[in-house]
């Protein structure tokens, strides 16, 4: 099945072993590659970049690192040598400003207006006359080149900085946005108790609990939030990366002094109003952390080593006890966030919500075990009641209303889109689609070929294409599934074929639709408005629909015996696992910055049609409360979060009526 690939693996820079060769082709065959051609079609859009195969191997199939760049030489020759004999052949592919625009009628995808022949060549020399006397389009700036927030443009700067060859990065220079405990096997041995401490976490979170003091169990969607923030501190709190602080605290413990502890107490419940200046953060949290290993060397013994202490630290010695005091790292926690990454209110509350967490499931036990479970009347659990809660709860509380009153962060003139600009993204959208499966069809009705290779080189190409043909009509479904029910991207990414996304018959209106159907489990918002009512897609979009499912989605599939068939709806390209978030949020970016230059988000979606709803019709209060609770959420969540017209605009309606009454009162 790999004979090029093979071959790869015994010459050149590889020239590995057959045992080793062998391995890495059985590899292959079990993550779904099928032959040369599967593996290079993968491969070939990183020809220029070819550790992101390694990545994807290590990532997306669990490759252990070294079997992945093993793999990754030989499929970078393999694709180099392709790209070779499409040069020596002289069959490279035109571009697309270079192809012809051919027309034909498109069953079940697109609509097209019936023209004759005669019509179509005449359009097709005027529009290339057109296209002549027109002056050339300004090229677009790269998608990734477009930043839309000043956080993006500090990230991008100090990635830059810290390229090899960059003789203006200072030697201290220390990349402090990558700094939590990662899930891996070098981070759960260094740090085994507090990796066992994250997986009980887990449990606590999500799983009903027996015991007497505990909390209802939280979305595993919400837990994954929490526990990347619970990593992200913890990494913070240990310097686990090695980038917050310019010194090993561990081997300076013994020369402190021992009003460390003591000096820390007595600034532990500072407001988050303090002093956020770079120098007064390292130094309270220098402060912090000594105080944590001094508490941890006296409990195990002073003769540990730092491997000790890592392997032994607990959330015990984070968070002494339940007073106020033990909130002094995360109060420091949050301000060198303010300092270092400069984050917004809104982040902050995300922060500090999911810590909450983290001290609740500390104090838990010991409150199980004590007889003081009795809690207040305004707390939902005890563990509502203890001090150190009480103040982060506060603490939380004051940046959700900072959050209210603030900025955006991101220029939202990059981002936003009128609704009826996304619309005309579809439609463009839907146009390229409809040009490609011409072309396609046009190839694949072709006149045979006596050469053998030459066939041979016509169904590779059909194969390509048929992938770039699939992944496009995705892309058009996607966005149209987002016009028609403006939902969470997790709605669409989830689509799981005849368990939540089921064909209806027209039984009584006559037209077949396909429904979205959500349980309370299914959506953020469940666990308060129940099974939600069916979320019928326009009937419109039923024959694309099918077309994509019976003749396209195929080609997005992993096709191994080791692999039971996918019942999701859509599919990552390159590895044939379902969407992730990113996934998603590349799709919609990337399509409206394509055809409208806006780097337009999944979310913001939804802030586009409610704005669009209430700005540009005569919406009454019940519709919109319907148009709220199809959207998952409350009428005051519309008019608070989604609605984003100007203060202009929103009193707007009220200035004509005042215009109105007094035009009537001069009448009279």
């Amino acid at each position: 099945d790999f004979p090029e690939l093979q071959s790869m693996f015994h010459r050149g820079t590889a020239s590995y072993s057959s045992s080793t060769s062998s391995s890495l082709l059985h590899k292959l065959k079990s993550s779904g590659f099928q032959n040369d051609d599967d593996v290079a079609s993968f491969a070939m859009d990183f020809a220029s970049r070819p550790e992101i195969i390694s990545q994807i191997l290590i990532q997306d199939f669990q490759w252990n690192a070294i079997d992945a760049h093993r793999a990754r030489v030989g499929i970078t020759n393999l694709v180099q040598e392709r790209l070779q004999t499409k040069i020596d052949d002289g069959i490279l592919l035109q571009s697309k400003e270079t192809q012809s625009n051919l027309s034909l009628p498109l069953p079940n995808i697109v609509e097209t207006l019936p023209q004759s022949t005669e019509n179509n060549q005449s359009t097709d020399e005027a529009d290339n006359k057109q296209e002549q006397d027109a002056p050339p389009k300004p090229k677009l700036a790269p998608w990734k080149s477009v930043l839309v927030n000043d956080k993006a443009k500090l990230r991008r700067t100090v990635k830059e900085r810290k390229k090899p060859g960059n003789a203006s990065a200072p030697e201290a220079d220390k990349d402090s946005y990558n700094y939590g405990l990662l899930d891996n096997h070098i981070d759960r041995a260094t740090y085994h108790t507090l990796f066992e401490e994250l997986e009980n976490l887990w449990s606590f979170m999500t799983v009903h609990q027996s015991a007497s003091v505990s909390e209802p169990p939280i979305r595993e969607r919400t837990a994954e939030v929490y526990m990347r923030h619970a990593r992200l501190f913890l990494g913070w709190v240990v310097d686990a990366r090695g980038n917050i602080l310019d010194m090993d605290l561990l081997n300076e413990l013994d020369k402190g002094d021992d009003a460390v502890e003591e000096q820390s107490a007595t600034k532990s419940s500072s407001p988050l109003t303090a002093s956020t200046s770079k120098a007064s953060v390292i130094s309270e949290a220098i402060n912090v952390r000594k105080a944590m290993w001094k508490r941890l060397q006296q409990r195990i013994g002073k003769d540990a080593t730092s491997a000790d202490l890592k392997r032994n630290l607990s959330l015990t010695d984070i968070f002494l006890d339940q007073n106020t005091e033990s909130a002094t790292s995360i109060v420091q926690y949050i301000l060198w966030m303010r300092s270092e990454r400069n984050i917004s209110s809104n982040y902050e509350a995300n922060i500090l919500r999911g810590l909450i967490k983290i001290v609740k499931f500390r104090f838990a036990g010991e409150l199980s075990v004590s007889n003081n479970t009795v809690r207040s009347a305004t707390s939902k659990t005890v563990l509502d009641d203890i001090p150190v809660v009480i103040e982060l709860r506060k603490f939380h509380r004051d940046a959700g209303s900072r959050s209210k009153k603030a900025p955006r962060s991101s220029d939202e003139g990059k981002k936003w889109l009128d609704w009826s600009e996304y619309l005309e993204v579809i439609e463009l959208l839907k146009t390229d689609l409809g040009d490609m499966i011409d072309k396609y069809e046009l190839q694949a009705n072709g006149q045979p070929t006596d050469q053998v290779d030459n066939e041979m080189k016509q169904q590779k190409s059909l194969q390509v294409k048929q992938k770039e043909i699939a992944t496009t009509f995705q892309h058009y479904l996607i966005l149209s599934f987002f016009a028609c029910v403006p939902d969470r991207q997790r709605t669409f990414r989830e689509l799981q074929l005849d368990k939540n996304f089921m064909r209806v018959d027209g039984e009584s209106n006559g037209e077949d639709t396909w429904v979205i159907r959500h349980s309370a489990d299914d959506y953020k918002t469940g666990a308060t408005y129940g099974e939600r009512p069916p979320l019928p897609l326009l009937p419109s979009l039923t024959p694309a629909i099918d077309d994509f499912i019976e003749r396209w989605r195929p080609c997005l599939l992993r096709n191994s015996d080791d692999i039971p068939p996918s019942s999701f709806l859509f599919h990552q390209p390159k590895t044939g696992n379902p969407l992730s978030a990113n996934s998603m949020y590349q799709i919609v970016s990337r399509c409206c910055y394509k055809y409208k230059e806006k780097k337009t988000n999944p979310h913001l979606l939804r802030d586009m049609i409610v704005t669009h709803v209430r700005k540009n019709s005569d919406a009454s209060e019940k519709e919109l409360e319907a148009l709220a609770l199809y959207m998952g959420h409350s009428v005051q969540m519309q008019r608070d979060s989604y609605d984003r017209r100007t203060l202009e605009q929103k009193v707007m309606p009220a200035v004509s009526l005042m215009q109105s009454i007094n035009s009537v009162d001069k009448q009279q």
